[in-house]
């Protein structure tokens, strides 16, 4: 039998209460994930209209509260959990990058106690290496291993707000990032970012007692500012008042809570994520299918 495409919505939109409400009724629909939407299916064109008048009133809240609370029973918890996997995976496909940086991030800081109990995982802090100069600092890392624990540190997180807040910020920059760029670009910036700001961390403070995704994500700040202040007909871009927030911000954390903060990894990420905005804004302009903003 033919489907017939009823319905998008976005991931996010809550289709629960809709499908359990559909299905006391005796619709047969189906939904699936396409190009990170989730499409409603059904096998009787007569089905479309009511179905999208549904989700319409579910958007504007004015679904009826005894609609909502029978649909919520509707769900056993199988279909429920089943659904909770299928967005999660839905979810993760947007933003695999992201996705598998966090989940890295999210072991360590369960192995580590959140920061709280380190032994055995030295390795993952920057490597201890002496050096004359930034020059003589950068050619130590051509090294492939220093390279490495040169960017570990990211992997590692001092308690809950640290690693709450860093993730809740990876998934706002990189599910946009993802969605727009190649992935190789996209892993190029989350290495670049997070790199340049652990060797601006090591480099002034001289110790090697750091860690976080903070330098990325301060680099993805400047990155997503960048291309939509200098390409904004592209997908990626940050309203300048929120850009100004991260500035100030920073600026605030170096003048009271230099002591417990990586100041210099914040401002590292946030300079490399700049100039990577800039030339990769370059590269975008200069293709032939790419429209001059005036």
């Amino acid at each position: 039998m033919k489907r017939v495409r009823a319905a998008s919505v976005p991931l996010d939109f809550d289709l629960r209460p809709v499908i359990a409400t559909l299905n006391r009724s005796g619709y047969q629909l189906q939904v699936s994930e396409e190009s990170g939407e989730q499409v409603v299916w059904v096998h009787d064109e007569a089905q479309i209209a009511p179905i999208q008048r549904l989700i319409e009133a579910q958007a504007r809240g004015e679904l009826d509260s005894q609609d909502r609370v029978a649909a919520e029973k509707g769900v056993s918890v199988a279909q429920t959990l089943v659904m909770t996997m299928w967005r999660l995976g839905a979810f993760f496909r947007t933003c695999p990058l992201a996705s598998v940086l966090a989940v890295l991030c999210l072991i360590v800081a369960g192995m580590s106690q959140l920061g709280r109990e380190l032994r055995g995982f030295e390795w993952l802090f920057f490597p201890p290496v002496a050096f004359a100069g930034f020059s003589d600092l950068a050619l130590q890392l051509f090294d492939l291993t220093l390279f490495l624990r040169a960017l570990t540190p990211a992997l590692l997180h001092f308690g809950e707000i640290h690693l709450v807040f860093n993730l809740l910020w990876l998934f706002y920059f990189g599910r946009q990032i993802e969605r727009a760029q190649p992935w190789l670009l996209v892993a190029v910036v989350y290495a670049a970012t997070a790199l340049a700001g652990n060797v601006a961390q090591y480099y002034f403070s001289g110790s090697n007692a750091f860690g976080g995704l903070s330098g990325l994500i301060y680099g993805l700040v400047g990155y997503t500012w960048v291309l939509g202040v200098t390409v904004p007909s592209g997908q990626v871009k940050l309203r300048t008042s929120t850009f100004w927030v991260f500035v100030i911000a920073l600026f605030g954390m170096a003048l009271f809570a230099s002591d417990s903060i990586a100041s210099e990894a914040h401002a590292g990420g946030l300079i490399a994520g700049l100039i990577a905005g800039f030339f990769v804004a370059l590269w975008q302009r200069s293709k032939p299918n790419s429209t001059p903003s005036h």
